[in-house]
């Protein structure tokens, strides 16, 4: 009896570490576990992504999902001609379809998300405008807005070259094998998979937020990746508060640094200008933190000194100014994105802009 539940928990074991290590599986998983309301179904992202690593019970409130509703009236008059790529992150494919019909002008838009496994190429069209909006959120953009990390997820990937020698093909095979090997037993990700597929139950959640409750009232300790706003009223990623993060809001951006990266923007433009493209569009999404302004400290406004900076030579889209007005209603308090009404903001700047 005992070796035969030795076996199970073995097999189990073997079975969970199988899965929770491969993409493949954990999209399984997650297909299935989503699709579950009440007691089986996982609740991680169901009152938005940031309660889902804290789960304190105050910012428990269900996340409106719905993509931002498609205008009334058609904007594709005359619009037979011009093409609209974008690649983006989940700030735009969590809240808007791959409709044209959102966007003024346009008669056929292609999303590519950054987080693509293999490069998407995109051809623009001989007889049609093209345009390439490339977009991030701010916290992320420092490692995206440069024209290898844009030519990763746009241009074909190059052929390896058929006469390296012996030698630098015994050290690809086995650079291949060593890959394989930290892929499946040192998955960066491995840790939180385990716990999604072992404890990401609705059932578990009322034990989740009594320990949150009780961690953060007698210790004042939540999750290392989260941090609550000053006001308490906010919940946001750490790293944007962090100063000593890249992505932060309040980062350091000497003029060398920003000098740096308006030479990216430009190169980026010159390459995909040259691929055929006749305009590049750039957005920044600014970190909830720099719109909302809980902290009462000044942030390092990299958007807006991008924009303005002499040297740049592209179109950079700023909301920052218009997702201020009325600012705790364009935000999620428990989730890092934007809600739709600040979404909607978005889109009407860049149709302004499309216009033009």
């Amino acid at each position: 009896m005992q070796k035969l539940l030795a076996c199970i928990g073995f097999i189990f074991c073997a079975l969970t570490l199988y899965l929770t290590s491969s993409n493949m599986g954990m999209k399984w998983i997650s297909r299935d576990r989503y699709s579950r309301i009440g007691a089986l179904g996982a609740d991680k992202y169901l009152y938005g992504d940031l309660y889902g690593l804290t789960y304190l019970s105050k910012f428990k409130k269900i996340k409106d999902t719905n993509f931002v509703s498609l205008p009334a009236i058609d904007q594709k008059v005359n619009s037979d001609t011009t093409s609209l790529f974008i690649l983006g992150d989940s700030y735009l494919y969590s809240f808007f379809k791959e409709d044209p019909r959102y966007y003024v002008g346009i008669n056929q838009v292609q999303f590519i998300r950054w987080s693509v496994v293999n490069p998407v190429e995109i051809n623009p069209s001989k007889n049609k405008k093209n345009i390439l909006l490339i977009e991030s959120v701010e916290r992320n953009m420092s490692g995206l807005f440069n024209l290898s990390s844009v030519k990763a997820r746009l241009d074909r990937v190059e052929a390896i070259n058929p006469e390296i020698n012996t030698r630098q093909k015994i050290a690809h095979f086995f650079a291949g094998i060593d890959g394989v090997i930290k892929e499946n037993l040192y998955h960066q990700s491995l840790e939180a998979n385990i716990e999604f597929a072992w404890f990401n139950f609705g059932f578990l959640e009322p034990l989740k937020e009594l320990k949150a409750d009780f961690n953060l009232n007698f210790f004042g300790r939540v999750d290392k990746e989260v941090a609550i706003s000053k006001d308490q009223n906010f919940l946001y990623l750490a790293e944007t508060l962090n100063p000593n993060k890249p992505g932060s809001s309040f980062s350091d951006i000497s003029e060398e640094k920003l000098k740096t990266q308006v030479s990216e923007l430009n190169a980026i433009q010159e390459y995909y200008q040259s691929k055929g493209f006749n305009e590049v569009i750039f957005s920044i999404i600014p970190n909830p933190v720099s719109v909302l302004k809980t902290e009462n400290k000044p942030d390092n406004r990299l958007i807006q000194r991008i924009k303005s900076h002499p040297e740049f030579k592209g179109k950079l889209m700023d909301v920052t100014r218009d997702l201020s007005k009325n600012a705790a209603s364009n935000f999620f308090t428990s989730d890092s994105h934007w809600n739709q009404r600040g979404a909607k903001i978005w889109l009407d700047q860049l149709n302004s802009q499309l216009k033009n």
